[in-house]
């Protein structure tokens, strides 16, 4: 475990040439990181993103320089900074899926929303395999001055995110005893949400 507190999160959307999402991540994830930041993760898309998208993510403990990426494969760069409201401090290192879980809210309830969700997490993560990595501020406000909040959570595969849908009926064989608690905590999230959308993705090799 890293004895920095990394503060920011700098998120990489690199549209890349055809075919070509393999190779850059591959590249991206070789070059590993400096003394100054932590690679958290770098993903390739498995639902709901191009296949010619590779994501990064870096965690800083100050200000993060803006991308650099040289490699003509790489046709764009959307690049955004997020602030840690929870967790968020050790890389994504484990084989299976990652969802990159976006919410929009209005700002006066982010701490609301950040104070439901840390509760959820507790005893959802004693029910399922579903471990938390990370919930983000973006710094960026929407056109309508609404508020952006980016969780990524880990699963070692479909089946465990699937049984960890609250709002669907236990599976068979499954035992949760804590479901009615974490399932109350997303919906009330829910019910503040404005708009909520995932994605899922796989870690480059």
């Amino acid at each position: 475990m890293s004895d920095k507190t990394y503060r920011v999160l700098r998120f990489d959307e690199l549209t890349v040439q055809r075919n070509r999402g393999e190779d850059i991540a591959r590249q991206i994830q070789a070059n590993g990181a400096g003394a100054a930041h932590q690679t958290f993760g770098v993903w390739l898309p498995m639902i709901g993103v191009s296949v010619n998208v590779v994501t990064a993510a870096t965690n800083w403990t100050d200000e993060p320089p803006a991308p650099s990426y040289k490699d003509d494969a790489i046709v764009g760069v959307r690049s955004r900074l997020f602030d840690v409201l929870a967790r968020g401090q050790e890389p994504c290192t484990r084989e299976g899926a990652y969802t990159h879980r976006w919410f929009v809210v209005r700002p006066e309830d982010v701490e609301t929303v950040t104070q439901q969700s840390v509760e959820a997490w507790k005893s959802m993560e004693a029910d399922t395999e579903a471990r938390i990595t990370g919930f983000w501020l973006c710094r960026e406000r929407n056109e309508r001055d609404e508020a952006t909040i980016l969780m990524i959570v880990y699963y070692p595969n479909l089946a465990a995110w699937e049984t960890s849908r609250y709002w669907k009926p236990l599976p068979n064989g499954q035992v949760q005893p804590n479901r009615n608690v974490w399932g109350s905590l997303f919906q009330q999230r829910r019910d503040t949400q404005i708009d909520s959308w995932v994605t899922m993705h796989r870690l480059a090799k």
